[in-house]
């Protein structure tokens, strides 16, 4: 009994000192046609490790990192070649479901990030989700 009451109370000690940053959405051109294989990462003011991946063929992305619960300042860091790099400021321990939009290295305007609203998820962000499971 004891040694249960240790592991609930050490796997709450875990809990309480993490959080996370989650970041998803999707890749885009101006005139909304997917980027495939633009390089996503995870910066952090304080840590080195920055996970990173590409995004998938319809401009879908997916990141997740747990970090300490005095880590913050996370950026996404969007970058495809002959596009404009994108930064943009995350919120810790909430989902950043985001639109990105790439603009050309010889555009004026610049790349751009806006959250995708709940009423557009399913337009926006639908092809990105997995489909459920169909029942037997």
């Amino acid at each position: 009994m004891k040694s249960q009451l240790a592991a609930v109370l050490a796997f709450g000690a875990l809990v309480a000192g993490c959080r996370s940053v989650w970041v998803h959405g999707v890749i885009q051109t101006a005139d909304e046609h997917p980027i495939a294989n633009a390089r996503v990462a995870l910066q952090s003011e304080t840590d080195s490790h920055a996970p990173a991946d590409t995004s998938e063929p319809n401009g879908c992305f997916d990141l997740f990192k747990t970090i300490r619960r005095d880590q913050g300042g996370y950026v996404l860091i969007v970058d495809s070649p002959g596009y404009k790099l994108l930064k943009v400021p995350l919120r810790i321990h909430v989902e950043n479901l985001l639109l990105i939009t790439l603009e050309p290295e010889g555009s004026a305007l610049p790349s751009t990030a806006r959250a995708i609203r709940s009423e557009e998820r399913p337009l926006r962000y639908g092809a990105c989700e997995p489909l459920a499971a169909i029942p037997p």
